[in-house]
């Protein structure tokens, strides 16, 4: 009976977990920010249609309260139809530039993809370091309880005083508080997840990962070249500056002369103070009209403008990369920081750990050293959360490199 309430309450432990990678595709679908940039896109798109069609033709119809008198006769309405036609490839120019605006804001959605896989990465680590935290500290609470039934009854038998007792009580007493802070933390890291993932913010979150430490497996100058050739931010400027470079295109076309072509049809009574041949004819006229862009104030600054965001454009995206290279070696530079505590850590943890075994057998067989093995063991388990610290600083590392790295067919 009691194995299968333990299989029960296993499962609905696990049902609440998920791992990482998991953690990580829901956020990619249902996170609002990401939903948010491709309604953005898809809207964008609507817009290329609305540009490359020819202005709706005008049709106009007029009336004459006072007719104005012909040989054929008077004038009584008038039914007018014009089209207007921009110069060639106004239009194309206009659709091309609406898509590459549309194109920009697709960068901006990978783009995000990569912070929002990063931003779920940092607290789902940070919340891993908490949960686990509490394990080591669980852990070796049970060492000390121990211990403090083993200083019990060297009182009991006369060969210690209360004082080592009251020793233990206070260290346990210090590590039960840090427990508790500990779990309290926890409501940071989950809080960050959840509304990255769009759900309920109180959403409990248990991790079943367990960390070792990793290696970065792709090297400085081939993160530089994937960066420069791959990265949604930098790929964004560049198309915000072929954004402008059509925007120039446009302005130049929409500054030559337009075209419009027109009927008017006049409906004309006939005379009745006359009779001669087409009497009453109506009157049909072709028109075409021609606007001439004389007035170039507004397109030489519309000029300088583009050109200027180009500029500007260019010089962003220099300083983006510089800011992700520099991002990127301070990443490492963490990366090779946790590597060299973690092997720090683990040996002072197995020189405390012989210390320790040295401590104890010292003070079953003879009441020494009581306050030195109670320092050791708080030190063993402060090195265990050292150990625990560089691994999460490793993997802390690794995310921050691969959040400027995009995977596909092309990564070097």
């Amino acid at each position: 009976m009691q194995k299968i309430i333990f299989l029960i309450l296993t499962s609905l432990y696990l049902g609440q977990s998920q791992s990482l990678s998991e953690l990580t595709q829901v956020a990619l679908e249902q996170n609002l920010d990401l939903k948010i940039l491709e309604k953005e896109y898809r809207a964008a798109l609507e817009r290329a249609p609305q540009v490359s069609q020819l202005p709706d033709p005008e049709i106009g119809i007029g009336g004459f309260p006072l007719p104005v008198q012909t040989r054929l006769g008077p004038q009584v309405m008038r039914w007018s139809a014009t089209q207007k036609f921009p110069w060639f490839g106004v239009l194309e120019s206009k659709e091309n530039l609406e898509l590459a605006k549309a194109r920009a804001i697709q960068q901006r959605i990978a783009a995000r993809a990569l912070n929002l896989k990063y931003e779920v990465e940092q607290a789902y680590f940070r919340l891993y370091e908490l949960q686990e935290s509490q394990v080591i500290i669980q852990r070796n609470l049970k060492l000390l309880e121990s211990l403090e039934q083993v200083a019990l009854a060297k009182v009991e038998s006369g060969k210690a005083t209360m004082v080592d007792v009251l020793r233990v009580q206070l260290q346990l007493e210090e590590w039960k508080q840090e427990l508790k802070i500990l779990a309290q933390l926890e409501t940071k890291p989950e809080s960050v997840i959840n509304q990255l993932l769009n759900r309920e913010l109180t959403t409990e979150i248990v991790i079943l990962d367990s960390l070792e430490f990793v290696e970065i497996g792709i090297d400085r100058i081939a993160i530089a070249r994937n960066i420069s050739n791959q990265h949604p931010m930098i790929k964004m400027y560049q198309l915000q500056q072929e954004i402008a470079q059509n925007q120039l295109k446009v302005n130049e076309l929409v500054n030559k002369p337009a075209f419009g072509i027109g009927v008017d049809y006049i409906f004309v009574n006939e005379r009745t103070d006359a009779t001669f041949l087409d009497n009453g004819r109506d009157i049909v006229q072709f028109r075409a009209t021609v606007s001439l862009p004389i007035y170039r104030k507004a397109y030489e600054a519309k000029a300088k403008e583009e050109q200027f965001k180009i500029e500007a454009l260019d010089q962003q995206q220099t300083n983006t990369l510089s800011q992700f290279l520099t991002s990127i070696e301070q990443a490492f530079a963490d990366y090779e920081s946790a590597k060299l505590r973690l092997e720090l850590y683990q040996k002072q943890k197995e020189i405390t750990q012989v210390a320790i075994n040295i401590l104890e057998s010292n003070y079953s067989t003879a009441n020494s050293d009581f306050e030195e093995l109670l320092r050791s063991e708080k030190e063993l388990i402060e090195y265990d959360l050292k150990v625990l610290k560089a691994i999460v600083q490793n993997h802390l590392a690794k995310s921050a490199i691969e959040r400027f790295v995009v995977w596909d067919e092309n990564t070097d």
